[in-house]
């Protein structure tokens, strides 16, 4: 196998035959890279060839098999970064206008088997929000459900249960509450693993947060969502930003496999005056060792 998988083999006696266990280890992550446009000078975030440099060494650094990236302009952006015969991309389909190209997308290690669903466009709301990509991979025989998202900003953490009284910022997000909540209901009335990655531009952290409340209601029954980054707090750019937005959030099944202490947080060693540069979100990431 060409992807970063550890195989662990167990040899068990049952009725004198030996039964082989596979489980593989498989690193997940997030990272909105910030306006990552195909060619150099070019968008909100100009770069040079120096920058996609430098943005491709942190990319070696996250060293992950599955990456839920936002604010991709397409396929090409993310070649600039990533090694197109390491890893096949899944970039959203929503159109892009003038000098606004942001995208969703995934990068997956090639070798990993993937099944594309259609993209969640349920999620652009109103004129302007993002779609997900929805799809699976599959490993040691089991079958994950994966979306990345990159929701409504600047309601970072107001009530969203004031009815009249929210701004248009929280409106917007509330109605997107709604659409990845009845996406989680369906993966869980499936009994599906699932994981959604990416910038919820929420801090899902805060005690009694609405948002997380919403979605973690235990509705359908017995649903149970975590946060890699629970209880953490964020570094990137010297703590800057102390809440996290970017989350990986996932149900029972997948809190089953992740592997204890493996959250990571990738920093950036340059100053905070090359942060249009890099990005003004650092990768996060964890570990699933998949039986």
């Amino acid at each position: 196998m060409n992807f970063r998988s550890k195989l662990l083999i167990s040899a068990l006696l049952l009725v004198s035959m030996p039964l082989i266990v596979e489980a593989e280890i498989v690193r997940i992550a997030a990272w909105n890279i910030e306006n990552l446009w195909a060619s150099e000078g070019q968008g909100q975030n100009p770069r040079t060839i120096a920058d996609y440099e430098r943005l491709a060494g942190y990319a070696l650094q996250l060293d992950a098999d599955v990456i839920a990236f936002q604010e991709i302009e397409n396929e090409q952006a993310l070649e600039r970064i990533l090694d197109p015969e390491i890893y096949r991309f899944l970039v959203s389909s929503r159109p892009v206008n003038g000098n606004f190209r942001q995208r969703t997308a995934f990068a997956v290690r090639r070798g990993i088997p993937v099944t594309r669903h259609p993209d969640l466009v349920q999620l652009r709301t109103s004129r302007g929000l993002k779609y997900g990509v929805d799809m699976e991979i599959t490993l040691a025989g089991r079958t994950i459900r994966l979306l990345s998202v990159h929701l409504k900003s600047f309601c970072f953490e107001d009530r969203l249960s004031d009815g009249s009284n929210l701004s248009k910022h929280c409106r917007k997000l509330a109605s997107q509450m709604g659409v990845l909540e009845k996406w989680i209901d369906e993966m869980a009335s499936k009994d599906l693993p699932f994981a959604i990655l990416g910038d919820f531009n929420r801090r899902l952290n805060l005690e009694n947060d609405d948002f997380w409340s919403e979605i973690d209601d235990g509705s359908p029954a017995l649903l149970k969502l975590y946060r890699a980054a629970d209880g953490l707090q964020s570094e990137c750019w010297n703590g800057k930003y102390p809440h996290y937005i970017d989350h990986i959030v996932y149900n029972q099944q997948v809190a089953d496999w992740i592997i204890p202490g493996s959250f990571r947080q990738v920093l950036y060693s340059e100053s905070p005056d090359t942060i249009e540069t890099l990005s003004d979100h650092c990768p996060i990431s964890v570990e699933l060792d998949i039986r």
